[in-house]
């Protein structure tokens, strides 16, 4: 287990005894195509890394349509639900096995343990969610941009 979590973007560089303690707060979790492991607006405490397969992860529009924000895959050492370790808000989003995948699961509690036994590396990790969460924001900030100027120049032409 502890190699898999070396191959995630969060683990990478932790040193293998930091990783072996890391990998013993895991749990697996089997996952079939279909089956939905993150719904939007419930409650969620866990971090998920993918071992293998591909998710989906979807949103709902203020009229309760669906639409896909991305995929993440196990070849790229994505991982969802990181938000859920640093704070316990409602889910932002749904996220859907795509097909069979297998994925590492950590609660918040195991990981703020891991934090208090490990301080270095607990530091490391949240710094990294951090960044990542940061990335993701800038994202949308300029996803936003976007939309607005397209909505604009679609009232000029309109006028």
């Amino acid at each position: 287990m502890k190699d898999r979590l070396a191959e995630s973007k969060l683990f990478e560089g932790l040193a293998p005894e930091v990783l072996a303690q890391l990998a013993q707060s895991c749990q697996v979790r089997q996952a079939v195509a279909g089956e939905v492991l993150v719904r939007e607006g419930e409650e969620g405490d866990t971090l998920f890394v993918i071992r293998s397969g591909r998710v989906r992860v979807e949103k709902k529009t203020s009229y309760s349509d669906t639409y896909t924000v991305t995929f993440l895959h196990a070849e790229a050492g994505d991982f969802f639900g990181e938000l859920a370790l640093l704070d316990p808000e409602l889910r932002s989003a749904t996220v859907v096995a795509e097909m069979e995948c297998e994925l590492l699961v950590v609660s918040r509690d195991r990981f703020l343990a891991f934090g208090d036994a490990h301080p270095a590396a607990g530091l490391l990790l949240t710094r990294r969610i951090a960044q990542h969460l940061a990335d993701r924001l800038r994202r949308s900030n300029r996803d936003m941009v976007t939309l607005f100027t397209a909505l604009l120049q679609e009232i000029e032409e309109r006028l």
